[in-house]
């Protein structure tokens, strides 16, 4: 297991609504390297199931692979509501996936769900039409369960302010574009917001001024 902690990006779609839908998910760990990712072709469905399928099968997932917290992704926000207690679920149709996803949910030590844009969550959304397009099950070939592994980059990051740089790669290796992780972060200045983002990614960070 990479990590106890596992960051989940989920999506959803139906051609027809309902009509030929399918679900998608990509899993990372706390360095951002891929672990997990399918695009799950499930037949006939809406978008809103299709979205909680997803949902469903990536937290399933996590739990295999031994997780103990989550945080998980969505661009869908009725369903990010729902799922924080925002909105109520009124659909009888949705109840049961919704409380099914919340059981799931409720046996990690910790949990979070959080509504992001979709162009935030491409790489999801790739797997989803991929699996739409193909009418089947879709595990990319660079996914943990493909063979040969292709061994990610190892990418020390230098910052002296915001580590915008860093945050944008942390982005591209937990959407499955950037086979990559990151081992090291190096700060110029110890005061400075990219040293908490940083650690609080669970990257190893060193302070080096710039004098030595």
């Amino acid at each position: 297991m990479a990590s106890d902690k596992l960051t989940i990006y989920t999506d959803g779609g139906s051609r027809g609504n309902p009509g030929p839908a399918a679900a998608g998910y990509i899993i990372t760990d706390s360095t951002g390297r891929r672990v997990a990712a399918k695009g799950v072709f499930l037949g006939v469905a809406t978008n809103n199931e299709a979205e909680y399928t997803g949902i469903i099968e990536s937290i399933r997932h996590a739990k295999k692979l031994g997780a103990k917290s989550i945080e998980l992704f969505t661009d869908s926000e009725l369903l990010a509501r729902q799922l924080t207690g925002q909105y109520k679920v009124k659909s009888p149709k949705l109840r049961p996936l919704y409380e099914e996803a919340m059981e799931l949910f409720n046996s990690f030590i910790e949990h979070s769900v959080t509504h992001v844009r979709r162009e935030q969550n491409k790489g999801a959304d790739y797997l989803v039409n991929q699996a739409l397009d193909r009418g089947k099950d879709v595990v990319p070939s660079n996914s943990a369960k493909s063979k040969p592994a292709t061994r990610p980059i190892r990418l020390g990051v230098l910052i002296s302010g915001g580590g915008t740089t860093m945050v944008n790669l942390m982005d591209e290796i937990k959407q499955g574009r950037l086979n990559a992780e990151i081992p090291l972060v190096i700060s110029s200045r110890s005061k400075v917001s990219g040293v908490d983002k940083a650690r609080n990614a669970g990257l190893p960070t060193v302070i080096i001024r710039k004098k030595d």
